[in-house]
């Protein structure tokens, strides 16, 4: 008995744009293709978006709360189409379009929660197959479905192209010791791509030897459990360190005034080794990044030191191309007056 076969094409993320509160959601469109082999009597065709197999449905509250509901058997679903006709052999197409509310939570695989999503299309059989088969199908159904992950950006303005324009540059003494500065990156950044970084590190006293430079990029997540506790916790999600010889010949060389190195970390591709940052509800999940250095002093002691500033992992929509500047005054002197052929004539 050869069963018809359904696939479901629909977008494979889902981009909410401002917080829960403010956020006007997100039209999902998609198609549904049903491929029948031979005359078949449909009961049913239903396309929902719900919670994916281990995975949680999530809704925010309100915008800035702290709280969340959850359910794992919650879905919004449009029926495609009812009636227990038979189709015919061939290909059947059907478009659906779901409105997504604005206060779903992200995507996200925490140790403290797993939130995910997924497009499902289920197509009911009521009947018998017309034709040589003549077999009954009664409540045999057939399902496809499709991973979709939701992700939120901010609301593009001045305050946000202020901070994807601002650039990492900090800082910072030890024991006026040592001197570390790290410059030149966005503290915007996407995941899958690198992130490069200029490490400066300077001696305030003579007799300090290198031995280890690189770079880290720690992924924290803070988790609102039962009866207001907090729970949080930190994992490396990707790091870099040089190799002796990469950069010249600075491991175990004494630090003379300065060294300079320029630096490159790839950032995974979500969501395995890291998460976007999430800002709202139970479960946030933030990003830095650290400047490692290692030194000997002239009686062998050797300290790690490690220079924080953050970072936000953010989805392509948001760490992307920023729309473009409007015009500027000083643009003003390009301008020219386009006037009609027949003004222009007279």
């Amino acid at each position: 008995m050869i069963l018809p076969g359904v696939r479901v094409f629909a977008p494979g993320d889902v981009v909410l744009q401002g917080a829960p509160g403010e956020s006007a959601g997100y039209v999902l469109e998609g198609r549904v293709m049903v491929t029948v082999p031979m005359p078949v009597r449909v009961r049913e065709l239903r396309v929902a978006f719900q919670a994916a197999q281990g995975g949680r449905w999530a809704r925010l509250r309100a915008a800035g709360s702290s709280g969340g509901s959850d359910g794992g058997q919650a879905a919004i679903s449009e029926q495609l189409y009812s009636g227990g006709g038979e189709w015919a052999r061939g290909r059947h197409e059907f478009v659906f379009r779901i409105v997504l509310p604005g206060d779903l939570a992200e995507t996200m695989f925490t140790a403290h929660k797993r939130v995910a999503y997924e497009v499902r299309v289920g197509l009911a059989l009521g009947g018998a197959l017309g034709g040589a088969l003549g077999g009954a199908l009664g409540g045999a159904r057939r399902w496809a479905a499709q991973p979709v992950a939701v992700k939120r950006v901010p609301y593009f303005g001045p305050a946000w192209e202020s901070l994807a324009s601002d650039e990492v540059h900090v800082s910072a003494v030890w024991r006026s010791r040592i001197e570390m500065c790290a410059l030149g990156c966005s503290r915007v950044q996407r995941d899958g791509r690198p992130l490069r970084v200029r490490g400066v590190v300077r001696a305030l006293e003579k007799g300090f030897r290198l031995t280890k430079v690189g770079l880290l990029l720690e992924e924290r997540t803070r988790s609102r459990v039962a009866q207001g506790q907090v729970t949080c916790s930190s994992a490396i999600a990707a790091s870099r360190y040089l190799r002796a010889g990469e950069h010249g010949a600075w491991c175990g060389s004494p630090i003379v005034d300065q060294l300079a190195f320029d630096l490159e970390l790839q950032i995974p591709k979500a969501y395995g080794k890291i998460q976007y940052d999430v800002k709202h509800g139970p479960v946030t999940v933030s990003h830095r990044l650290a400047f490692v250095v290692a030194v000997v002093d002239r009686l062998g002691r050797g300290t790690s030191l490690r220079l924080f500033t953050p970072l936000h992992i953010m989805p392509r929509d948001a760490a992307g191309a920023l729309p473009d500047a409007l015009p500027a005054y000083a643009d003003a002197l390009a301008d020219r007056l386009l006037l009609p052929a027949a003004a222009a004539a007279q």
